[in-house]
């Protein structure tokens, strides 16, 4: 019973957003596992015609970071949240702050990337067809961005149980400095 109940209040949803642009969502998303999730983010993000952010929480922004801006093709955006995360690192809670709040944040960056995407489209094509292609091109994903995100993890895992296993060793209080100073070596 319930599940008819989501079914319904679907339908009526979709009612509610117009037809063309809910294609044009799916074109420019082109992944038909993420578009429920757009369709209803760009909705809130979009109600009573006024653009607005809205809280919507996305497990794969807060996770991914900048490889989640870099999949979505944000690339300035992915810049400038690397600056921020550097600085930010400096201080723990700021740091966590900010990565909670990417998970909301980086799918209205999405929306408004979309936005410029498809007032460009509309402007250039007049054809519905050239405009989902385009759309399609200029939106979609960098399966790439997944890559790199898992290389550079395994990366800092490898370093990581490198400097565990380097300090592991030393005695406790020992200064590296002192005995590489003195001869000491490793």
């Amino acid at each position: 019973m319930a599940h008819y109940i989501v079914v319904i209040i679907d339908i009526l949803r979709r009612i509610k957003m117009d037809t063309n642009e809910i294609e044009f969502i799916k074109a420019y998303i082109n992944k038909p596992k993420s578009e429920d999730f757009y369709i209803d983010a760009f909705e809130a993000y979009s109600a009573g015609g006024i653009d607005q952010f809205k809280w919507k929480w996305s497990w794969w922004a807060f996770g991914g970071g900048i490889f989640f801006l870099l999949y979505r093709k944000l690339y300035v955006e992915a810049l400038i949240f690397f600056m921020l995360s550097a600085i930010t690192s400096q201080v723990p809670v700021v740091a966590l702050v900010v990565w909670i709040v990417s998970g909301a944040l980086f799918p209205y960056l999405v929306y408004l990337r979309y936005k410029k995407g498809k007032e460009m489209v509309l402007e250039k094509f007049s054809d519905k067809i050239e405009q989902l292609n385009a759309l399609r091109e200029y939106g979609g994903y960098n399966n790439w961005a997944i890559y790199l995100g898992v290389a550079v993890n395994i990366l800092m895992l490898i370093w990581l149980t490198f400097m565990i296993t380097l300090f592991a060793g030393l005695p406790n209080g020992t200064d590296m400095m002192q005995m590489d100073i003195n001869g000491g070596g490793f």
